[in-house]
Formats: structure tokens, sequence, C-alpha cells
């Protein structure tokens, strides 16, 4: 069983895999359990619901520094792709003031994105613009579409929908130059070492499931179509050419980088975190691993990378 944190572009790969039959090539029966949020899915980890987990940096992080056997063996997504969607009257960052900002949970991804852009335009976060944890994309779509907040950070394709719906863009964080690994895939070190084999059998499936959706773009869209319910083709293709073109790595290795701008945030409402180091909670083995035996140039050879199927 593995588990994804939320439902959108970044966690959207498992599901290319499943679909494209990848995890069956590698001798693998997966069942994908949607949890909501980073912190629930760190929860299902832990409780054995899931093996593996697709989730934020932040929520790892923050549950290694509860003390939790946590472990980082690959990353997906090394920025964040969110849009700060906000509704009338908001037309620049300042009129913010006094409103909320609709998260997905607290200690995430979104949670940090917004702790930053809150920050980076002179306010205080908490105090100047208040953060709601909302729950999912869906979710959060709604509560901007209801008038319970006025901003909301949403992915493709919910990006494309609420602009649809008539909700600005205030701030675009792909164009920002900012390092985040929105997206690991993360287990327990006594999983890993108990069935060290079926993690990179796992891990292949998505490495190669990254190699077909960035080749396969008519199949993978369709396959975000269907898991998304949604027909809108203007946020599908926003969200293929992001995710295909930008923020998929062709090898999939944690961005430490990325992990150590998720424990900044952390330390702000945490001192523990202050004194983490990431690569306590990074193991890359597999991933130089796969690309010692030859695994990545296969894949180079097999898919054409340049070319739309």
């Amino acid at each position: 069983t593995a588990g994804i944190s939320t439902l959108g572009g970044s966690t959207a790969i498992i599901y290319v895999t499943q679909k494209a039959g990848l995890f069956e090539r590698y001798g693998l029966d997966v069942q994908i359990v949607y949890f909501g949020s980073g912190a629930i899915a760190a929860s299902g980890l832990l409780s054995g619901e899931a093996k593996i987990t697709l989730m934020s940096a932040s929520s790892t992080l923050a549950a290694a520094i509860g003390g939790a056997d946590v472990v980082q063996i690959g990353g997906l997504v090394h920025k964040l792709a969110y849009g700060l969607m906000v509704a009338s009257p908001i037309t620049n960052f300042q009129d913010l003031k006094g409103y909320s900002v609709g998260i997905a949970g607290f200690g995430g991804a979104s949670d940090f994105a917004a702790n930053y852009i809150i920050r980076k335009e002179g306010l205080v976060p908490g105090k100047d613009v208040l953060i709601l944890s909302v729950g999912g994309q869906p979710e959060r779509l709604s509560a901007l579409s209801s008038g319970k907040v006025k901003a909301v950070l949403l992915e493709p394709p919910f990006t494309g929908r609420a602009e649809k719906l008539g909700f600005r863009r205030l701030v675009n964080f792909p164009s920002l130059d900012l390092e985040f690994q929105t997206m690991g895939l993360v287990t327990t070190r006594s999983n890993l070492k108990s069935d060290r084999k079926t993690y990179l059998d796992f891990l292949k499936a998505i490495t190669e499931g990254i190699y077909f959706f960035k080749s396969h773009k008519k199949e993978s869209t369709g396959i975000l179509a269907s898991i998304l319910k949604t027909e809108d083709r203007d946020a599908l293709e926003e969200m293929y050419l992001l995710y295909g073109r930008h923020l998929m790595p062709e090898v999939p290795y944690s961005s430490i980088k990325g992990m150590q701008n998720a424990l900044e945030l952390l330390a702000l409402r945490n001192p523990k975190a202050k004194s983490k180091d990431p690569m306590d909670t990074v193991d890359d083995s597999l991933v130089k691993e796969m690309e010692g035996e030859g695994f990545i140039t296969y894949l180079r050879k097999t898919y054409s990378l340049g070319e739309q199927k």
C-alpha cells in the first residue's frame, strides 16, 4: 500500500505509473491510499497502513524531529508548484492583511509556502495574515468559492479551475528562485532494512513512470483527467507542461537544499529543528544503486524525451 498526502500534479506520477502497468512490470501490486495531508500520511506510514508515502519534506522532517523512524528514499518534485489564488477585493499582497490563507494542513508544503510568501512580502504570519488549515485541494477551492477565505494555495489543475471561476493568481511559485522538496518517497528505516529489494523495485517503477509521463503526453493527460475528474484541457495542459517539462527530475535524488528550506520553516515553531541535519532523514542509496546498474541509461534509450507520443 502506498499513501499520498495530496491529490494533484505532485502525486499524479503514482497513478500514471499504476495505469501504465509499470508496478506490475516490477512484480508489485500497489494499492493507493489518499490521506489528504502530510501529517495524516506520516501517521498512516508509522501505523503500517501504508508501506511508503508520497509527502513533502516538511511532513517527513516534522515526523523525524518527533522521533519517528522515517527516511526519504527519493525526491520527486524539487520546487513548489503552487499558485496563490485570491478572491476580490484582493489586488496586491498588502490587501491580504486581516484575511486568511487556506492551506492543506500545518507542517506541510502549503504551510511552508504560505509562511514563506507572507514573510517575503513583509507581513507577519498569524498576525497580519492568518493561516487556516482547510484540507485537500478540492476543499481549498471550495473554501475560496464560498468566501470562507480570501486566498488559498493550489496546484495545477486546480489553479486553472480557480481562474475559470474568476479568481486571480497573485503569486506563481514555480517562477520563484526557491528550492523545496515538495514531494518525496518516504518510508521507515525498518521497512527499508527488512525489504530493500521491494523498495528498489518501487523506485524503479516510479522512475520509469516519470519517463513514461514525460514522453507520452496523450496517455498521461488522459490518466490525469481520470484521476482528477476534470476535462478542462487548459488546466491539464498547464499541469502536464509544469511537471513533465520542469518539475520532475529524470533521476529522483533528494534535494538537500529543499530539505534545508523545510527545516527553516519548522524551526520557527520547533526549536529542535535548528539542530537537525537534513541528511539524517535522507537515504539516496537506492537511487545510486539504480543509476549504478545502468537503469537510468536504459530508460534514456527506451524513452525518447524529446518526442511526444
